[in-house]
C-alpha cells in the first residue's frame, strides 16, 4: 500500500507540477503506511479520494495525453552519445 499512495502522489505532483520528484518529502508518511499505523479501509478510503482527484486535475492540465515519441527518441540517442563517447 506504500508503493501505491507514493505512485498516486507522484501522479499528483505531475499533474501539478509537470516534472516527476524521486525524493519524497512525503517519506515519513509512506513509512508509517509500511509500518501498519492505519487501518486498511483508512488508506482505501484516502486513495479513492485520491484517485478521484488526481483524475480532475488531468483533466484540467494541459499535459499532452501522449508523449512525443520523436522527443524521446532524440533525447535517448543524446543520451546513449553521451554515455558510449
Amino acid at each position: 500500500m506504500m508503493h501505491t499512495f507514493r505512485l498516486l502522489n507522484m501522479a499528483e505532483e505531475i499533474a501539478v507540477n509537470k516534472q516527476i520528484n524521486v525524493f519524497r518529502k512525503d517519506r515519513d508518511f509512506l513509512l508509517k503506511i509500511k509500518n501498519g499505523k492505519f487501518l486498511y479501509e483508512e488508506l482505501v478510503e484516502m486513495t479513492n479520494e485520491k484517485i478521484i482527484r488526481i483524475e480532475k486535475l488531468f483533466a484540467s492540465s494541459d499535459l499532452p495525453n501522449q508523449p512525443d515519441s520523436f522527443e524521446i527518441n532524440k533525447l535517448l540517442v543524446r543520451m546513449r552519445d553521451y554515455l558510449y563517447n
